[in-house]
């Protein structure tokens, strides 16, 4: 009988009242990350190959299960990614496919997520489903959704994980919820603010889940920082690399939180932003746990800019796709305002007019989605071109006499963004892979002619394959 009492209390909770009405389309979400891996599996028969950042951690993985990790040289620390990096390297040559897959399934999950989100918090039925439907094309359509999931970047991981924190939320799972967003903190340190407000208010709400937070708020710092004290012998190498940008990126431009703000605003065409901005505005005069959730969401995606502004202002780099994120929610809020038209529509001419209501919003998105779905093609082919020096590296090298040959013939060089890709093929450290020569050397490039300054260095090639040639100087001229 008591049980039953605790039961018909949970039911009559807002968390319980939502979670007991049918919904359709309401596969769990650990049904949709399964279904993303087995895509994202599959679409390793598309050309397949990580780009400049995930190389780095592919290598750490590595590093860290032979205890010699060097993170000197490379991009930001990133935890998580690591952390899969390094179970990882016992598959040998598989690793990177393996991290690739792994970012492709959270890139799709994102999508995925973005819809059943959308779906739950506009009230479901099918002006709910316009609404998922219409926030999944927004994301998928956004700038650099596509090239960055293609090519093992983190963004749609870090959505996924942060979007299936607010469905556990949602579903009164806030434990679940927390240790969601400690993953997502994992990726990059704009989501510590949020998370530890998350945690202060279930540290209030919750005493039995008080160790759990107290646990977790400890292993952020230690899984950022002592890494890199081992890796570089300083705990804060991510953070000075990260304010050491490339030049051309906004940190350098004369209002840098203004670009950067415009940057993150262009991911998303004007008429998702109007979406998100209507919606943002119609909930802050609503009350309910739903339109609250919705609320957050808004405040959050905005505070996430203004971090990003703020930190551009103080010289860290500030590209576009660290905005991702905030694109996502904006793009939850667009579908959810969908979703309410359609409902105004059906309401008040009948479900037909909703109907066509739902096709004339979504099929106008599409129509002014040219520019991005032109986007998607370029992304496509930058994916076939990386794949092919992928591929095609290790036979080169086999063709010059092999891996061992070469490191004893002399440091290896070669072009700035290829650097951690032939790491990995020789087996060495980033830091061992130099963009200068210095002879002895082993010149590696990619396309087109020897970089400049090498041509008058008494190099002998001794391999082309596709797009690779590699040419040596073992000796230094007397």
């Amino acid at each position: 009988m008591a049980a039953t009492n605790v039961l018909e209390r949970t039911r009559d909770t807002p968390a319980g009242r939502e979670r007991a009405r049918p919904r359709p389309f309401d596969l769990p979400a650990w049904a949709l990350a399964v279904l993303s891996v087995v895509v994202a599996g599959l679409s390793l028969l598309l050309p397949s190959a990580p780009t400049y950042d995930p190389w780095a951690w592919i290598i750490w993985g590595r590093e860290i299960t032979e205890l010699d990790l060097d993170t000197v040289y490379g991009p930001s620390w990133k935890p998580l990614p690591v952390l899969f990096t390094t179970l990882f390297t016992p598959f040998g040559d598989a690793a990177p496919l393996l991290w690739v897959v792994v970012a492709r399934a959270g890139a799709l999950l994102g999508l995925l997520l973005a819809f059943r989100v959308a779906y739950r918090l506009a009230g479901g039925g099918l002006p709910g489903a316009a609404g998922g439907l219409a926030a999944l094309l927004a994301l998928a359509l956004s700038g650099g959704w596509v090239r960055n999931g293609l090519m093992a970047n983190s963004e749609g991981l870090l959505v996924a994980l942060v979007l299936w924190a607010v469905d556990r939320h949602l579903d009164g799972r806030y434990r679940q919820a927390l240790v969601l967003g400690f993953a997502g903190a994992l990726l990059r340190p704009e989501i510590w603010p949020f998370l530890g407000a998350y945690g202060v208010w279930l540290w209030l709400r919750d005493r039995p889940a008080r160790p759990l937070v107290a646990g977790l708020a400890l292993l952020v710092p230690a899984l950022w920082f002592l890494p890199e004290l081992w890796g570089s012998g300083d705990p804060l190498r991510a953070s000075s690399r990260a304010r050491t940008p490339d030049l051309g990126t906004v940190a350098f431009a004369d209002r840098p939180a203004l670009d950067v703000t415009e940057g993150a605003l262009g991911l998303l065409p004007l008429a998702v932003l109007a979406g998100a901005a209507i919606a943002l505005a119609i909930v802050g005069f609503r009350r309910g746990r739903l339109n609250d959730v919705l609320l957050a969401l808004g405040l959050g995606g905005i505070g996430w800019i203004a971090i990003i502004a703020v930190m551009t202002e103080a010289g860290y780099a500030g590209n576009p796709r660290y905005a991702v994120l905030a694109a996502a929610v904006f793009c939850v809020l667009a579908g959810v305002a969908v979703a309410w038209a359609v409902r105004f529509v059906a309401a008040r001419a009948g479900p037909l007019a909703g109907g066509a209501a739902a096709l004339v919003l979504l099929g106008g998105s599409l129509a002014l989605a040219g520019d991005e779905l032109r986007a998607v093609d370029r992304a496509l082919e930058e994916n076939r071109s990386q794949a092919v020096l992928a591929d095609t590296l290790p036979g080169a090298i086999g063709e010059a006499g092999g891996r061992e040959e070469l490191v004893a013939c002399g440091k290896p060089y070669t072009g700035k963004y290829r650097v951690p890709l032939l790491a990995w093929h020789l087996g060495l450290h980033i830091r061992e892979v130099t963009v200068i020569p210095e002879l002895p050397a082993v010149l590696y490039y990619a396309h087109g002619s020897p970089p400049l300054g090498t041509g008058r260095l008494p190099f002998t090639t001794l391999a082309q394959e596709g797009p690779w040639t590699i040419m040596a100087a073992c000796e230094v001229p007397s």
